[in-house]
């Protein structure tokens, strides 16, 4: 363990760390101001967070002083009548304040000895108890943007020039008000409740324990092949982080996620919400709701268009936090220790599908010439005329595109890697751009098309960018991978013109035999135990509906190698044996690195044979059926990733 103050004051004392003593090779690039616009104002946003202090935050006297000196005990509420207070309150939560109040006075009426709390008195009770209060940004009715950061002091949306405020007027006064507004909950009071009760206290202890388990059992292990991994903490990324820091059981470390649901089906209604997740829990619990932190919400209608703008007000509190006390963090009361205690908040990991991530990551998209989220090195395809990329690995017959005429993409010598490095030479192209065309150039050179807004927070106190970034199984296995498989095996997967449907035999789920396999799959419910959640309803009725992510997996990988084996021909790569095996072992608790080699050949094997049977004349046409393709290619990516982990160790073995 170490010297606690010590060690945190040579953060911002005379030698102070940068990110090239964290992180090798891996140093940051003062960059100038940029000449395109939409970059420089991401610039903006950055300094502001590079800039950030509770007082500048939007936060009240009282949650600044709360921040920084926490209550050394924990709020009581076992009197009966706070109890009381609290059970009302929450039994009220989707009612009024009236109703509330009318049912207090009903309670004390009664029982004149009893003293309910005033609405007022347990909402703040719940704020001191939780550590939730909220911080309102007036943001555009289009949802265009928040009035944040470099915003802020703009009356009307700088895209659609929607005004900001309107007037409400009455008989004695005219008041201005936010049309619209989203709402942020700073982290930092969160985790100050996190630790102010014993079995909070003890809950959170799980990651100290994990990484000093981790590094004894290697002590033990004999051979690489031997490593289980269980849990981000066996990744060597969050170990050399938490070694570089010496991070103990007084630090925090989260993740922070997002993305965009639609709350009612025939209605406009795009909300985003995004919430922390404190990996310092069991993963058992970490995911569990009442486990899981909110931190924003931007209720729509519309998607936003500037989607940084909002989650400014989060990075920036994170930022803020991080800084607290000279670099030491913020205080907590540790109920388990019985004192006040710094604490670091560490950022492990931003999350999000493919439409949400590029939002903070700053990158092209997956459509884009190098639209892998982990900066590899694999080129896309288009069609001639189009500027759409596709995840081609073979080159097409007589196809003379220039900028992606490259010869076929082997899996079996691509070996991945992300270095923090290679983005920032990749970023300072792109900022360093001196017109829109020489900007637009260096975007599809290098899938980078601004900062990340990640990067006004202190380097030191997150894992570096790109590596911060995680690709996205849940998405990939659960939902793209049968809304691509089941429209081709239906034949009504969308394609050229030029594409003969009749010569597809792989679509055999088609007429009466797609009719009788969905009343299959509706008939097997009655033999899913309630504990798998939501069983696949017939897909020939609802899979255009609605199907949801348990109910896609079930289908293909607990019905699929059975109800699939009728209908399909083996090598046009259909759900099998094998394909369960590779699910299987990659949404698994625990991963043998023994084990790794099998999902990486099954899905070579799979990604090879679809590509024969489905692209076999290798016409431009076929380009668009490669979409499917990806789907084994980031999977692959990811076991790659593990497998460096192993290789890792084996080399200090080996030394």
């Amino acid at each position: 363990m170490r010297q606690q103050n010590e060690a945190r004051n040579i953060v911002h004392g005379p030698e102070e760390l940068t990110r090239i003593d964290l992180f090798g090779d891996n140093k940051d690039i003062d960059l100038p101001q940029s000449r395109i616009e939409h970059v420089k104002l991401v610039q903006d946003f950055i300094e502001e967070i590079k800039n950030a202090t509770l007082e500048n935050g939007k936060l009240n006297n009282d949650v600044i002083e709360r921040l920084r000196n926490p209550d050394p005990e924990p709020v009581d509420i076992d009197d009966p009548d706070v109890r009381l207070s609290l059970d009302l309150y929450m039994s009220c939560i989707n009612a009024s304040e009236e109703t509330y109040n009318n049912v207090r006075l009903a309670i004390m009426r009664r029982f004149p000895g009893t003293e309910v709390l005033s609405h007022y008195l347990v909402k703040k009770l719940v704020s001191d108890t939780t550590g939730v209060v909220s911080i309102l940004d007036d943001m555009c009715i289009n949802s265009c943007h928040a009035f944040t950061g470099p915003f802020t002091d703009l009356d009307a949306c700088s895209i659609c020039g929607e005004v900001r405020s309107t007037y409400v007027s009455s008989a004695l006064s005219r008041k201005e008000i936010p049309r619209q507004q989203a709402c942020t909950i700073p982290l930092g009071l969160q985790l100050q409740a996190l630790r102010c009760s014993i079995d909070g206290a003890t809950s959170i202890l799980y990651r100290d324990k994990k990484i000093q388990q981790y590094y004894d059992d290697l002590e033990k292990i004999q051979d690489a092949g031997d490593i289980v991994f269980d849990d981000i903490f066996c990744g060597q990324d969050v170990l050399d982080l938490a070694e570089r820091l010496n991070l103990n059981s007084d630090d925090t470390t989260v993740i922070f996620s997002f993305d965009g649901a639609q709350l009612y089906q025939n209605k406009k209604s795009d909300t985003w919400i995004a919430i922390w997740i404190v990996t310092d829990y069991d993963p058992k619990t970490r995911y569990r709701s009442k486990h899981i932190l909110p931190a924003l919400i931007v209720p729509g209608p519309n998607k936003p268009k500037n989607l940084g703008s909002f989650l400014f007000r989060s990075f920036h509190h994170l930022s803020a936090i991080q800084h607290e006390d000279n670099g030491a963090g913020i205080k907590v009361f540790d109920a388990v220790k019985k004192a006040v205690v710094s604490s670091w908040t560490i950022l492990n990991f931003v999350t999000g599908d493919t439409i949400a991530l590029i939002e903070a990551d700053g990158r092209v998209g997956h459509h884009g010439m190098h639209g892998c989220r982990k900066q590899c090195k694999f080129h896309g395809r288009h069609k001639p005329g189009s500027g759409h990329y596709f995840s081609a690995h073979l080159r097409p017959n007589n196809y003379g595109v220039l900028d992606c005429n490259h010869p076929d993409f082997d899996f079996c010598s691509f070996r991945f890697q992300s270095s923090p490095a290679e983005y920032q030479e990749s970023l300072a192209k792109v900022v360093n751009s001196i017109d829109q065309n020489d900007y637009e150039k260096n975007c599809k050179l290098t899938g980078i098309s601004k900062p990340s807004i990640l990067s006004g927070l202190h380097p030191m106190y997150m894992l570096p960018i790109p590596l911060c970034f995680s690709v996205d199984l849940m998405h990939l296995l659960c939902i793209n991978l049968g809304e691509l498989l089941i429209p081709i095996w239906r034949g009504t997967f969308k394609c050229e013109a030029t594409d003969d449907k009749q010569t597809w035999d792989w679509a055999t789920l088609v007429g009466d035999t797609w009719q009788a396999h969905g009343k299959l799959v509706a008939a097997a419910t009655k033999y899913f135990p309630s504990t798998f959640h939501r069983p696949p309803r017939n897909p020939a009725k609802k899979i255009s509906s609605g199907y949801k992510a348990t109910e896609f997996c079930l289908y293909l990988f607990g019905l699929g190698p059975g109800f699939f084996r009728t209908v399909y021909l083996e090598n046009t790569g259909g759900i099998s044996a094998n394909w369960c095996a590779a699910f299987g072992l990659l949404c698994s608790d625990e991963l043998p690195a023994i084990k790794l080699k099998t999902p990486i050949a099954i899905l070579f094997n799979l990604s090879k044979n679809m590509k024969i049977s489905i692209t076999s004349d290798r016409s431009t046409a076929s380009i668009s059926h490669v979409r499917l393709f990806i789907l084994c290619f980031i999977l692959d990516q990811r076991l790659l990733e593990l497998e460096t982990d192993v290789t890792h160790h084996s080399l200090q073995w080996n030394a």
